[in-house]
């Protein structure tokens, strides 16, 4: 290499190190100067360290701000040849106050990394007025402390035109102002950092994306919404889902009970509405008596969910141990804190599977009709895995065809559905009664009777509990039907 071509590199090399020197001088230089133009549109780097070198940042802005301090978390080293290391230490940042809270740590360490080594893309130098830019009540005060004891301080004003992410920014007692780009989080509240995500469970009950639906061992619903405690669970003897509320058990309705599921399968909040609550706050939030609560087992872990008041269409909501307040929209929510028990459950007067049923008292107009439906082992339908069975049916001793006679008739008694729910007690003699007795001797006979309740409408009550109205005709058709079946009639579907 030529030594004129060497003595040009080592020029410039010097020229780079006085420029970098030069910009960071200006962001303490205090002295005043008129507007002048752009001083340099090349990328400028106003202060060169490396977070380990960073103490805390403190941001003070129009929502209020925050402090980012580094934290040290032990990771378990992976074992090897049957023996475990000791862990290793892990750097991660977090909000100040907030290191009990889940908190979105990579946006804590996108703020951090873009606020303490700030690098401008344009010097637009020395100013008069401050104002002009953004500068004198500024969007954003930093302050960045390191660990030897020196601080880096500077201001956030006005966006820069034509440059989208791009502010005004100047060293603290400085005129002089620069174009950089900074990280939109810097203009956040502390509570902006704690996670939205309260609950994505899958299968097995973690919270990772997952299209497998979860199973839920058990759903606890109770508080001012609900005149009694409502617990939904599996029946191990037919695997049903079962809604149980004031002694009485109750078909879950499938398509409330999959919304549930849905609802709280996938908990995202809109909004972080404050954290750290005290006993005054949480009154004013509706949460110190809640309008609902849910408590959920999925794979032997316990959650809770509380509902509070509402705010323009949201709702407040805490969730498990976390110390902070949450605000929903209210559609993400009703089914299970606007629900009550009607809705919950299955508007069918009851609906036991035929195979599972041995026979059927009936009573209706003076008349008791005993249907029996004895069973035996098909030996050419049944396998290792299933046994099946071949049926005949009797009714007060004469034959009655299984398929399509029987078969026909009872879909026609178990699809009659309620259309409203009601308090009523039961008055008179029943128009129909209907007890249904199993081949599983330890499941007890159950009973749906159906009086007048006026307005052509009947109310269904089953073992002793009010279930709903239903229409008159439907009673009148079942009675009908019952008259033709047990004569060995073939009845016409009525749903």
């Amino acid at each position: 290499m030529k030594s004129t071509t060497k003595n040009l590199i080592a020029v410039a090399a010097v020229l780079v190190v006085l420029g970098g020197a030069l910009a960071a001088l200006k962001l303490t230089d205090g002295k005043d100067g008129g507007s002048s133009s752009s001083v340099s549109d090349e990328s400028i780097s106003l202060i060169s360290r490396q977070v380990e070198d960073v103490a805390s940042m403190k941001v003070s802005n129009g929502k209020g701000g925050f402090t980012i301090v580094p934290k040290l978390t032990e990771e378990a080293a992976s074992s090897g040849a049957g023996t475990a290391s000791s862990g290793t230490e892990k750097v991660s940042y977090v909000v100040q106050g907030l290191e009990d809270l889940p908190l979105y740590t990579s946006m804590a360490e996108s703020v951090l990394g873009n606020g303490f080594s700030l690098v401008a893309t344009k010097n637009v130098g020395a100013v008069e007025d401050l104002d002009e830019y953004g500068l004198k009540a500024p969007k954003a005060s930093v302050q960045v402390n390191f660990r030897d004891g020196t601080t880096f301080a500077y201001s956030i004003g006005n966006e820069s035109p034509g440059s989208s992410g791009s502010y005004y920014m100047c060293g603290k007692d400085s005129k002089n102002v620069y174009v950089v780009s900074v990280d939109e989080g810097i203009f956040s509240d502390a509570k902006d950092f704690v996670q939205k995500e309260i609950f994505s469970l899958n299968d097995s009950g973690s919270a990772q994306d997952t299209t497998t639906a979860p199973e839920f061992a058990k759903i606890a619903l109770s508080g001012k919404n609900f005149a009694s405690p409502l617990t939904i669970a599996k029946d191990s003897s037919d695997g049903q889902m079962y809604l149980s509320a004031g002694g009485q058990k109750y078909r879950t309705d499938d398509t409330a009970y999959s919304a549930l599921v849905s609802a709280l399968t996938t908990v995202t909040a809109d909004e972080v509405a404050a954290v750290h609550v005290g006993a005054d706050q949480l009154k004013s939030f509706g949460l110190d008596q809640p309008a609902a609560q849910v408590e959920f087992t999925v794979d032997k872990k316990t959650h809770r969910i509380r509902a509070g008041g509402t705010k323009d269409g949201s709702r407040y909501v805490m969730a498990d141990d976390v110390d902070a307040v949450f605000l929903l929209k209210e559609d993400s929510v009703k089914a299970w804190a606007s629900v009550n028990l009607y809705g919950l459950r299955s508007k069918y007067v009851y609906l036991p599977n035929v195979a599972d049923v041995s026979g059927i008292d009936v009573t209706a107009g003076g008349k008791t009709y005993r249907f029996e439906k004895p069973r035996v082992k098909s030996e050419k339908q049944s396998t290792e895995d299933k046994t099946a069975y071949d049926y005949t049916v009797t009714c007060n001793g004469a034959k009655v065809t299984y398929d399509p006679n029987f078969v026909k008739y009872y879909q026609n008694l178990i699809q009659v559905q309620t259309l409203e729910d009601s308090a009523e007690k039961p008055k008179g003699e029943a128009l129909l009664t209907l007890t249904y007795r199993f081949y599983d001797s330890k499941r007890a006979p159950v009973t749906a009777s159906f009086y007048s309740a006026g307005n052509r409408r009947c109310l269904a009550v089953v073992n002793g509990a009010a279930v709903g109205l239903v229409t008159e005709k439907n009673v009148q058709q079942m009675i009908a039907d019952t008259e033709t079946a047990s004569k060995n009639g073939t009845v016409q579907t009525a749903f």
